[in-house]
Formats: structure tokens, C-alpha cells, sequence
């Protein structure tokens, strides 16, 4: 899941000891990294872009997202530092494969396994726009895939309700395969109907094993053509094409499209006497049981205080986190059944959130 720190990379940030690399992108590289037993994950501003304040705002608005979305459906805020040096973030790790992996190593997912991504999807983004916040650039490598439902993650491109002068309509933000196309022709366009464009994209992949569009340059995307669908079980036809709409008039909200989800479950039976486990092919599961099974140990110097070998640093003030939602077939708060409670939602035709 991580690579080895290299020659050049910090061994400590903050008083975090890092243990590896998580990743590495346009704007810096993320870290895994220890200041007690519960890991990490520190996003760190590339020395060459730290003095720009154009990152440094870049940076700061991604903070805002992160502690305006929680934990429930991302990966919660642990601390930051905006104003280093080199400007860093940390927040909770999960230790869970990407949607993009499992598809990459193992093709797509079930026709039950592609409804049961649109609802977990679909009520994220329920979230995330519900404290005024857009993703702009929700894609299989942003899903990360648990046992109790997915992890949307990496706010570096989102739209914090009220900022301004981050954004140029000259380049647009996120991924072209899975961008809207009024996005695309201008990054100011991008709103709650684009992500659930970009929704519509991710169910194509998830359920056919390829993106939707090819595109190399953004006037790729801002034509109106149609996606290639192919092998998208038939099922899953038209809520695809209607989040696929040119149109942002005329796609479906993303409450529309977690009713549409979970209308199809329960039509396939999934009861309190169903699987425990998300209704992904077996390859999946196996791959998610095995990750979570063997979660990354922490060096022994990572749990070692700075120059006191012998000291053991407390546990940082890590916000409390939010109850899993409960697999299917398994109980929820208070002995309700996973299925009722959802059945109870489509009902009253409201969410967790007020949609």
C-alpha cells in the first residue's frame, strides 16, 4: 500500500515520524506518518510550490473542505499546518484498496456490485454537497473501498462554497474521463449536477471495467458525444445515461440516484439474512478482507518520542468519528435492520442530511 521513503524525503514532520510514501501528485507528496499507534496519512506542499501563494490559497481551501466534510463518508481531519514552511496536512488513514485498483487487478464489479457503489456514492456526495462543498473530481482513484461502504478522498481541486479567485475558467479542474462538460469548457461551471456527472462516470468503470470517454485535451470533453457504455448491464442503463446528460438541467440529483440504488437492492433481496459483506464479486472482497486484515504496523521509532528514545508520545487529539454505517445484513444503532433503515429513508424520500 506504501512505498519506501526516499533519500530526499522528510523523516519527520510536526512530530510525526513517516514511515513511507502514500502517493504522490501535481501539488505534493502524501505521507504515511506516526505520532502514536493510529497511522496517518500527511499531504505535504512541494518545496517548489510552497512559496506560490496561489498553492498556499490552493492549499488552505482544501484544509476548509476536509473539516467542513467530517469523517462519515472521507477520511477525517487529524491536524495542519497551512502557514509551514512547507504546508501540511494530516488526516485519518484508511487502510483500504481504491475502487481503481480492485479494477485494475480484478475487472468490474457485479451488476449488484454497481448499485451497491451508485448508493454508497450517491449518499457521500449527499454529504459533501450538503455543507456547500463541490468534489470536482470524483474517479475510481479517489473510492476507496472498505467492508462497511466507501471512502471518498482527495479534496484538492473541491469548491468550497464562498471562495473565490481560486478557480480560472481557462484551465479546468479535475479528470477529463470523468468531467462534466460544462466543466470542462469552464472550471466556474463546475456545480452539484457536475459531480454527479462525474458519478454516472465512476458507475461506468466500476460496472464495465473502462472510462466512459477517452479524452487527452478538454475540448475533447465539451463536445456532446455519446459515452461508450459498453458491457453496462442493462439494469443500470438509464440512471447512467440520465448522470450522463449533456445537460445538467437533466441529470438526477444525487438523492434521486441513491433512491434509484437502493430501490434495485431490495429488489434483490438484500435482507437482514443476506451477506455481511458488500455485494462485490468474491476477487473484491477477498482483496478488501486481506487489506484490512493486515493493517500497516508502525516502525518502533515512529512511536518513540524526539529525542527521547524512551518516551512514548501520546495519542494526538484525533476527533471522534462517526459510526459506520452497518454492512448489509448486519444491524444498525439500536437493532435496525441495515435494509429498514435505508427502506425507511426512500419512504419518507429524505436522507441523513435533509436532500
Amino acid at each position: 500500500m506504501f512505498e519506501p521513503l526516499r533519500d530526499k524525503d522528510p523523516r519527520e514532520i510536526a512530530g510525526f515520524r513517516l514511515a513511507g510514501r502514500l502517493g504522490q501528485g501535481a501539488m505534493g507528496v502524501v505521507y504515511l506518518g506516526y505520532r502514536s499507534p493510529r497511522p496517518v496519512a500527511i499531504k505535504v506542499v512541494k518545496p517548489a510550490l510552497a512559496d506560490q501563494p496561489y498553492f498556499r490559497q490552493r492549499f488552505a481551501q482544501e484544509l476548509e473542505a476536509i473539516q467542513r466534510v467530517g469523517g462519515f463518508h472521507t477520511a477525517a481531519l487529524v491536524d495542519a499546518d497551512p502557514d509551514a514552511e512547507q504546508p501540511w496536512i494530516a488526516t485519518e488513514y484508511i487502510h483500504a484498496p481504491s475502487l481503481a485498483r480492485l479494477l485494475d487487478q480484478h475487472g468490474p464489479v457485479s451488476e449488484l456490485g454497481g448499485w451497491w457503489l451508485a448508493a454508497s456514492l450517491s449518499e457521500a456526495l449527499i454529504h459533501i454537497h450538503s455543507v456547500h462543498l463541490l468534489h470536482r473530481d470524483l474517479k475510481p482513484s479517489n473510492v476507496l473501498v472498505t467492508t462497511h461502504g466507501t471512502r471518498v478522498i482527495d479534496f484538492g481541486v473541491s469548491h468550497v462554497g464562498g471562495a473565490t479567485g481560486l478557480t480560472s475558467g481557462d484551465s479546468p479542474v479535475g479528470t477529463l474521463a470523468y468531467m462534466a462538460p460544462e466543466q470542462a469548457k469552464d472550471s466556474r461551471k463546475a456545480s452539484e449536477p457536475a459531480d454527479v456527472y462525474s458519478l454516472g462516470a465512476t458507475i461506468v468503470h466500476a460496472a464495465t471495467g473502462h472510462p466512459p470517454f477517452y479524452a487527452d485535451m478538454p475540448v475533447q470533453r465539451m463536445l456532446d458525444t455519446d459515452p461508450d457504455l459498453s458491457g453496462l448491464p442493462e439494469s443500470l442503463r438509464d440512471v447512467v445515461v440520465s448522470a450522463l446528460s449533456y445537460a445538467p438541467e437533466d441529470r438526477p440529483t444525487a438523492q434521486t440516484v441513491l433512491e434509484a440504488a437502493m430501490d434495485r437492492l431490495l429488489e434483490h433481496a438484500v435482507t437482514v439474512s443476506g451477506p455481511t459483506h458488500p455485494p462485490l464479486p468474491d476477487t473484491f472482497l477477498m482483496d478488501v478482507l486481506q487489506v484490512e486484515a493486515t493493517p500497516p504496523v508502525p516502525p518502533p521509532t515512529a512511536l518513540q518520542a524526539p529525542g527521547n528514545p524512551g518516551v512514548a508520545v501520546e495519542e494526538p487529539d484525533v476527533p471522534v468519528l462517526p459510526a459506520e454505517p452497518a454492512a448489509a445484513g448486519a444491524s444498525s444503532g439500536g437493532g435496525e435492520p441495515w435494509v429498514d433503515r435505508w427502506r425507511g429513508k426512500i419512504r419518507d424520500q429524505r436522507s441523513d442530511f435533509g436532500g
